[in-house]
């Protein structure tokens, strides 16, 4: 049967500020602990306090920690940033529904989205003062920003569109600022991702198989791609120029290390991790530090419901 990208629940389930509220359900009771893992899926330690955790992004330094946490009063999200002593301070509180954010490459910026009656948007704003948000773009359509690229010009984000599905876009933030595509086919693509040095991106496409699959593509745009994975692949992170870690469809995260033949991609080696239970589907579950030996993962500790792997089935 034909599997469901993880993006592609979130377009279904998260793109409806308030959604519960708005039906006049509660949401499930859902606690998890956000808790740090070494490469081997031994725990390390746990930061801050149980709450509900949506999509989870450590900062380019690794200090910090921003999470979409469900505020179960009125059913949706806001964004509030953790410190690693388990600290913590709310960084969106309006009405709407923001359920996703992404730092700069200085981490000095977030560019997040929100859900608002009659406004879909990408705003951007400082992680310090009291600076107000600035719109990067308004239009009717729900978007998710995924990956800010290294030298700070260009980001990626997510949308749907009843054509073609979800699709990862491209906004430039020098000259015209015209979104364009990076990859919209009639399958569904997700979760991109930026390489250190700028030049790739990887992402998963369900084009092959009609399952999610991971692969790589020059950037900007040539039409080229490779495939990294062999038995499916979603949420790819960058831990280096050389390796990336992405899940598979049980929920186990796997290592792929790539290296760069003339102008070709090769994966030269594939070493499977442990496995993550994890509640959401439709969000990031895990971040890499950039040396590679830490995980932070958003691990369940209570669901009301059953705990979600890579993939949901119709």
């Amino acid at each position: 049967m034909r599997r469901t990208s993880v993006i592609g629940v979130c377009v279904l389930v998260c793109a409806f500020a308030g959604f519960d509220r708005l039906a006049g359900q509660t949401p499930p009771l859902v606690l998890t602990h956000l808790t740090w893992f070494d490469r081997a899926g031994k725990i390390l330690s746990t930061v801050g306090p149980l709450a509900d955790h949506g999509n989870i992004e450590l900062s380019p330094d690794g200090t910090r920690i921003a999470v979409a946490i469900l505020d179960r009063s009125i059913g949706t999200r806001d964004l509030w940033i953790y410190e690693l002593d388990g600290t913590r301070a709310r960084f969106t509180s309006e009405r709407a529904d923001e359920n996703w954010l992404i730092w700069s490459p200085d981490g000095q910026r977030v560019a997040h989205n929100s859900f608002a009656a009659g406004r879909l948007a990408l705003l951007q704003r400082p992680v310090r003062g009291t600076a107000a948000a600035t719109d990067l773009l308004v239009d009717n359509t729900g978007k998710w920003p995924v990956s800010w690229s290294p030298d700070g010009q260009n980001i990626l984000y997510v949308t749907s569109s009843d054509r073609t599905g979800n699709d990862v876009r491209v906004l430039p933030l020098t000259g015209s600022r015209a979104p364009y595509a990076l990859a919209a086919t009639a399958a569904m693509e997700n979760w991109a991702a930026f390489s250190p040095d700028g030049r790739y991106v990887v992402y998963s496409s369900t084009e092959a198989t009609g399952d999610a699959e991971v692969y790589a593509a020059p950037f900007p745009p040539t039409g080229r791609k490779w495939r990294i994975s062999a038995d499916g692949g979603t949420q790819a992170r960058w831990r280096q120029q050389g390796e990336i870690v992405y899940l598979s469809p049980d929920g186990r995260l796997i290592s792929a290390s790539l290296r760069y033949a003339g102008d070709e991609v090769v994966v030269s080696d594939v070493t499977p991790l442990f496995k993550l239970t994890f509640p959401y589907g439709a969000y990031h579950a895990f971040d890499i530090t950039r040396d590679g030996q830490r995980i932070i993962a958003n691990s369940v500790v209570v669901s009301g419901g059953p705990t979600l792997s890579v993939s949901a089935r119709p």
